[in-house]
């Protein structure tokens, strides 16, 4: 009976996400689809498929937003055409193929891998490129950002008082052990998540995003007709609630560069930001660096959680050595690219950046990191000075910072959600844009300007028509 439940649920979501994109229309439907399918759907059950992968939520998010978008928008669909900027996910989409092929597992194996990763992380993307074409299509995506950490909000307050039982209770299992709910004196949520770092990883997105609108554009968002103000402070607040750590800091060190930026319109500070988990890696896989400064800091708030960092960058360490034995396109899948330790145990893996370079190599580590760092650099270089602090661009570089804070946790662990590889989307799509939409809105603010100077000309006439010149005096003119 429970597993029937769940099929029904997950194979209904295709009916009700479609719909979502029907009805509510274009990218509005679409981020409604994905922030409430995510949330809601199941985590960890599937419905096996003959000849396809296990269907889950995965799948069932990123069907139904094809779906609805094929019957109601199929035009947009086809009309889009890539840009270089779309080449890391090209590569990325397909690196499985090549890993498994050199490896000898076969082309079923491969075309799997292809196959997840068109759904999981192309489909997304591709309704961030599709659908954003002008500022405000960003503006709605940084709402949707916020109203997903909306939603969460009262399931994460009660979870965390009443302890991580809501999916027991609906769909009939618990996905984590207990042992994990506990953390900083309190209940870590997980909610229907497959972890409770990944509602951690969820609300400290979100709340980057609201945090980054509160002190650019206040007066400019407002969310469900609520100031931006108000929510942000909410959020921070269940944020901190959902007790992961990793995510706080992580959250801590996005809003402390942003204000820094916002203060002195040094864009340095958002580069390195973006960049720097392409730079760490460079310098773990190179071993030329030890992070025991870093674990020492986390001991210093929590002990358990230092073991657990440290436990992490052991695999990286571990797991690069192995990889780098077949540093091209990695070694494969069915887990090929964990290392077998002494006693014969398999080295867990966490990090989704390790993973990747384990299977895909180098093709396909480079690839992802240009998939979830390459749209925020060139997005940055090309917003002009200090605008990137302006609120024309506040809804923009708010998807920025949460993506930071994603792209910097892939080192440590692999919760990935469509939230999120929309995002990578819709910053490609402005990175692509920027330039032009510039131009129009200096072309829109000079024609503004000039209207403005016509109209002052034209008040300080009508105050101060032409003296008139008297009859007699006109008179003595003629006889002078």
């Amino acid at each position: 009976m429970q597993d029937q439940f769940i099929i029904a649920v997950l194979l209904g979501y295709l009916l009700l996400g479609a719909g979502l994109v029907v009805f509510l229309g274009g990218l509005r439907g679409v981020m409604a689809a994905i922030v409430i399918g995510w949330f809601f759907l199941p985590p960890g059950r599937g419905v096996n498929l003959p000849g396809l992968p296990q269907y889950t939520k995965e799948f069932a998010v990123s069907y139904a937003i094809l779906i609805g978008v094929i019957f109601s928008d199929s035009t947009r669909l086809l009309s889009f055409k890539p840009k270089l900027l779309d080449i890391p996910m090209a590569v990325w989409l397909i690196a499985p193929l090549f890993s498994s092929v050199t490896n000898g597992l076969g082309y079923y194996e491969g075309f799997s891998g292809v196959y997840f990763n068109i759904f999981v992380f192309g489909v997304p993307y591709l309704m961030g490129r599709i659908y954003i074409r002008t500022p405000n299509d960003v503006k709605t995506v940084a709402i949707w950002f916020v109203i997903a950490g909306v939603i969460a909000i009262p399931f994460a307050l009660w979870e965390s008082r009443m302890s991580p039982n809501l999916n027991n209770m609906l769909y009939g299992y618990k996905f984590h052990k207990d042992h994990m709910t506990r953390r900083l004196g309190g209940y870590r949520p997980t909610i229907f998540m497959r972890h409770g770092l990944e509602v951690g990883l969820w609300m400290a997105t979100s709340s980057a995003v609201a945090l980054w609108l509160w002190i650019t554009s206040a007066k400019k968002i407002k969310i469900f007709k609520y100031r931006i103000q108000g929510i942000a402070i909410v959020l921070l607040f269940a944020t901190i609630m959902s007790r992961s750590l990793g995510s706080l800091i992580l959250l801590a060190g996005t809003t402390t560069t942003a204000f820094i930026v916002r203060t002195t319109g040094f864009r340095i500070a958002l580069i390195a930001l973006v960049l720097f988990p392409s730079v760490y890696l460079s310098i773990r896989i190179s071993n030329i660096w030890s992070p025991d400064q870093m674990t020492a800091i986390i001991r210093s708030f929590d002990e358990e959680r230092a073991k657990s960092l440290e436990a992490r960058l052991g695999q990286e360490l571990t797991v690069s050595k192995h990889a780098l034995e077949r540093p091209l396109f990695g070694w494969g899948g069915q887990n090929r690219f964990r290392p077998v330790n002494d006693d014969g145990s398999i080295t867990p893996v966490d990090g989704m950046t390790t993973i990747t370079f384990g299977k895909n190599g180098f093709v396909g580590l480079i690839s992802f990191l240009g998939v979830i760092s390459l749209p925020s650099f060139l997005m940055i270089l090309r917003i002009r000075g200090r605008e990137i602090t302006s609120a024309i661009w506040a809804p923009a570089v708010g998807i920025m910072l949460g993506l930071a804070i994603f792209s910097i946790d892939m080192m440590f662990n692999a919760f990935y959600t469509p939230l999120h590889i929309i995002g990578i989307g819709a910053i490609a799509s402005v990175a692509v844009n920027a330039k032009k939409w510039q131009r129009i809105m200096l072309k829109q603010q000079r024609m503004n300007s000039q209207q403005m100077r016509d109209n002052q000309n034209s008040t300080d006439n009508s105050q101060n028509p032409p003296m008139a010149i008297p009859p007699n005096a006109r008179q003595s003119r003629r006889a002078s």
